[in-house]
């Protein structure tokens, strides 16, 4: 009689482990389909947004300076420059005008703007600016446009 129980018990423990197993595997089917549920894009890749600097360069007169060279640097959190790949030279137009155009931007969005006259009349002139983009979704995180102008006062020599 003790083998038979003991057969018995066995037979019994392998019909709960089945049911346990079948339960467990419901269970897990259930979480998979959920977990799918469709709403998310996969994306790859890095964040990144559309930046636009443009302005104008003028002398103490208010007139336009043209060929006057703006020299933009990508800063890292701590504001230094991060190095000469992250570096872009515009020259400015008939009008004094200036642009400058990112639509790979990441990082850190801080930009230091050097402004200098070609011929070396004019004191060079810099300024840091900061860019906060708005309205992207997903890894485009926005876009945000600046305007920086820039008054150049002659050398005293």
């Amino acid at each position: 009689m003790n083998m038979r129980n003991a057969m018995k018990m066995k037979e019994e423990k392998k019909r709960w482990l089945h049911f346990y197993n079948r339960i467990l595997s419901g269970v897990l089917v259930l979480l998979g389909f959920n977990a799918c549920d469709g709403t998310g894009a996969d994306e790859y890749g890095t964040p990144y947004c559309r930046f636009e600097i443009k302005g104008k360069v003028l002398d103490e007169l208010r007139e336009p300076v043209k060929d006057a060279r703006v020299i933009v640097k990508e800063l890292t959190s701590d504001g230094e420059p991060m190095g000469a790949y992250y570096t872009d030279t515009l020259y400015t137009q008939e009008n004094g005008e200036f642009q400058f155009l990112n639509e790979q931007a990441g990082g850190y969005g801080k930009y230091r703007l050097v402004c200098e006259d070609s011929p070396g009349i004019y004191k060079a002139d810099s300024t840091d600016i900061k860019m906060e983009p708005t309205g992207g979704k997903g890894w485009y995180q926005g876009s945000d446009t600046k305007e920086v102008d820039f008054v150049l006062k002659k050398k005293n020599e």
